[in-house]
């Protein structure tokens, strides 16, 4: 093989390679939801507000995957239930005038599986997310938009563990 074909063949050898090891990970551009046709439509949320973040992206991830929600428990097919849904941060490290520095957020809840008739069709189960939050004093306003955007992504993961759970099961 001529030099020059060599050149231009490996990097598109390593494109395919870089492609192909993201797609085995189970890398997923944001936004994408995974394939949630197990869940049977429609689908009652009970247990949160359905104007909470975590109600809002539960929804949003439903429609965009074509699965309705149902307002009530009677023309449901499948009734979500989540239960002990929590938010919690704690301090890791602190620095020389005591200001935290590194902070880990832990975003967890409970759910479980009903028929409309009450049946328990699947165990409660927990899902959690964890992530850990530096926090420069050099950047301050960064820091609050850095943090709000981090939680909107732990509610999004949240959201989508919860759902890839339901449809793997039902």
């Amino acid at each position: 093989m001529p030099r020059s074909q060599h050149r231009t063949l490996l990097p598109a050898a390593l494109l395919v390679g870089a492609t192909l090891l993201l797609a085995a990970c189970g890398f997923q551009p944001r936004g994408q939801t995974a394939a949630l046709a197990g869940i049977p439509s429609p689908l009652h949320i009970r247990g949160i507000s359905p104007y909470s973040d975590l109600g809002r992206e539960l929804g949003s991830q439903l429609q965009r995957a074509g699965v309705a929600t149902s307002p009530g428990i009677a023309g449901s097919a499948l009734v979500l239930h989540i239960r002990d849904y929590e938010t919690d941060a704690r301090v890791l490290t602190v620095d020389s005038r005591n200001r935290a520095v590194e902070s880990e957020l832990e975003h967890s809840l409970r759910f479980e599986l009903r028929s409309p008739d009450d049946r328990v069709l699947a165990a409660a189960q927990t899902v959690r997310v964890l992530r850990i939050q530096l926090t420069p004093r050099e950047t301050i306003l960064a820091n609050r938009r850095g943090a709000a955007q981090l939680r909107e992504d732990m509610v999004e993961e949240l959201a989508q563990r919860v759902l890839q759970r339901v449809a793997a099961q039902h």
